[in-house]
């Protein structure tokens, strides 16, 4: 197949769709609330051998998301069985990435999928927006500055060194490696001073064009004088550096530092359901 033409449909596609729906190129945005703009109703499943499914399905094309695989995956995922939606590939079902064939690995369909998925979450303009904004230089910052920008868009941290270096060319192969070196685990702790296995999301001042979303559990991270309105999250830290906060219900709440805010919105852990419904709060007996 010649890629080089697939790349530049899916692209296009990409690009048009974030504009119909009013996503600035220069900023991210939530798959998940797209699809629903969209009219396509994601749903997360408990699926231990799948990353996603699409059933065009008619009036409501629907896309099943493995409810177990990592927050960035799943995003990646939605916007890869939205993009077979778009193309009108019919019906998918996409196995594990680590158990796909050779011959599913080249399908055409997929690559266009995957490079549709990449521009619509991270498009050239945006991610070089992220790092010129915070001062930042892709071909030489940090590992963590890295990982920063992966959840300002949502992405693992793999995916996104992998994009720019495969798709936007804003890095090299060796520098690639080198930042693929570092795992997700390793990067949250030194970041925090501490050991960190759950999600951790670093919100700065310059996080706009989403709101912040996390599972019950996450962490995240945010300038030392933010406020935070509403009771989905709880300060586990406070200095003169940072806050951090740990969702602890499901719900949405913001959070505000002068001029800057961002809307909280928290998910239960490993969510199974319809994506539009994740973020209601939960109503206890008593209430």
């Amino acid at each position: 197949m010649n890629r080089s033409v697939f790349a530049r449909a899916a692209i296009a596609k990409a690009l048009r769709l974030r504009s119909e729906h009013g996503w600035s190129c220069a900023n991210p945005g939530c798959v998940f609330d797209l699809a629903a703009k969209v009219g396509v109703d994601v749903r997360f499943e408990a699926l231990p051998s799948m990353e996603g499914i699409y059933f065009p399905n008619g009036v409501m094309p629907i896309v099943l998301v493995s409810a177990l695989r990592p927050p960035g995956r799943r995003a990646f995922n939605a916007a890869h069985e939205l993009g077979h939606h778009v193309f009108g590939h019919g019906a998918q079902f996409d196995e594990l990435v680590e158990e796909r064939s050779t011959l599913r690995r080249n399908d055409p369909d997929e690559y266009v999928a995957n490079c549709f998925a990449g521009e619509l979450l991270m498009p050239k303009a945006a991610v070089s927006r992220a790092f010129a904004v915070r001062k930042l230089t892709a071909g030489s910052c940090c590992p963590e500055a890295v990982y920063v920008i992966a959840t300002y868009f949502g992405v693992g941290f793999g995916t996104l060194v992998n994009h720019m270096c495969i798709s936007l060319g804003l890095i090299n192969r060796t520098r690639a490696e080198e930042l693929l070196r570092n795992q997700p685990l390793d990067l949250r702790g030194r970041i925090l001073g501490a050991e960190c296995r759950n999600n951790l999301v670093v919100a700065d001042t310059n996080w706009v064009g989403r709101a912040i979303d996390l599972e019950v559990g996450d962490l995240v991270c945010a300038p030392p004088d933010v406020l935070f309105e509403g009771r989905c999250t709880e300060i586990v830290e406070r200095n003169s550096a940072r806050v951090v906060l740990r969702a602890v219900t499901t719900g949405i709440g913001r959070l505000a530092a002068g001029p800057w805010a961002s809307f909280v919105r928290v998910s239960r852990k490993d969510y199974a359901g319809r994506a539009v419904y994740r973020f209601e709060e939960e109503v206890s007996d008593g209430e």
